[in-house]
This record gives C-alpha cells, structure tokens and sequence, in this order.
C-alpha cells in the first residue's frame, strides 16, 4: 500500500512538471530575482536563510526548489506558512524563482564536533547518501543540496521524514530515515553542515 501510494505520488508530480515545461518559457534568474522579493524576509536575497530552522536555497538545484514549491502549492507538504506564500505563484514564477536561487553561491561549510561529524560521515556512506544527493552532498537533479545546510534545519526534516509527518516523494527517504536514531540524525546533520 505505501509503495503503491509513493508510485502514485511521483506520477503526479511528474505529471504536473511535465505540464508546467511544455509551454512554458526558460527559467530566467533576473526575473526570479524580482519575484522572490517575499522570499527574503525569510530566506534572504543571499539565499542563506535568517533564521537555523529556515533551509539555505543558495546553490539548490532548480528541480529540487521546484519540487518542493509546488509541493507547498499543492499543500502536499506543509510549513512555515509557504502554502499560502506558493498559492499565488504561477508555473513559471516557480521555475523563475528556482533558476534565481540556484545561481547564487553555496552556503559556507559549517565547524562543529569533529566526532559528530566523522559519525555522520560513516552513516552517510553507509546509508548511501551520496548515491541521491550527490558525492558532496551537494544536490542533483530534483534531489535537495544537504551540503552546508543548518544542522537544526536538517535533523527537523528528518526527523519528520522519519515518522512521516513529512511527505517523502517516492519512499526512498523514508526507507533511509526508519533505521535511524535521533543521535545518528544529529550526526548526520553536523556531517552535511560541514560540506560546501
């Protein structure tokens, strides 16, 4: 039943992508820029975020933004009041906003207990991290940047992942999370704030 229910979750998103680029122009950065203008109060115009329980958007794939605003559009993911922000952005806001972000520099790596950190390191290649996210944790295709990432922001994501509170788009993440403690979700979040 979860699997069939993660299968159907993907073919929507899929399909609402799909629809979305057919018609639809280039994403333009400049334009992003000036529609994002909401966005800063919250996630800055650096895309470093003002706040350790807001997510970076420096340096996200633009898939991974898309995704994840349309998520919030659709209400299928919930937060911090980005439903109601998203309900008024069109297809192509999206992409615009997306392309803007993606263009701006990566979050700088962030210091923290080295043992933590080498804990995270092992769980991650354990877990096959880099296998979605990238050998850096840097994020590919529709799949988030971890790398450089608040810890506090991370082990949140995970932790809702983990029990569900969180929509997980095919299962994959859901799988990876079941299997972990709070400790090693700690661990693992150091581990990706530490990369750039």
């Amino acid at each position: 039943m979860f699997k069939t229910k993660a299968i159907l979750v993907v073919a929507f998103f899929n399909a609402l992508l799909v629809s979305a680029v057919v018609n639809a122009a280039p994403p333009d950065p400049v334009a992003g820029k000036a529609k994002a203008q909401t966005c800063f109060a919250c996630h800055s115009e650096n895309g470093i975020s003002i706040s350790p329980d807001i997510p970076n958007l420096a340096a996200q794939p633009p898939l991974s933004i898309t995704y994840q605003l349309i998520q919030f559009r659709g209400q299928q993911r919930k937060g911090g009041g980005m439903e109601a922000i998203t309900m008024i952005l069109s297809d192509q806001d999206i992409r615009d906003i997306a392309a803007y972000y993606a263009e701006l520099p990566a979050p700088p790596a962030k210091s923290g207990n080295a043992d933590k950190i080498a804990k995270g390191q092992q769980i991650a290649g354990a877990q096959y991290c880099n296998s979605c996210h990238g050998p850096q944790l840097q994020g590919q295709k529709h799949i988030a940047r971890l790398a450089g990432q608040s810890p506090e922001y991370l082990t949140t994501q995970l932790k809702n992942i983990r029990s569900g509170a969180r929509i997980d788009m095919d299962g994959t993440m859901g799988s990876a999370a079941r299997g972990l403690s709070d400790e090693d979700i700690e661990a693992l979040a150091s581990y990706a704030a530490s990369l750039n």
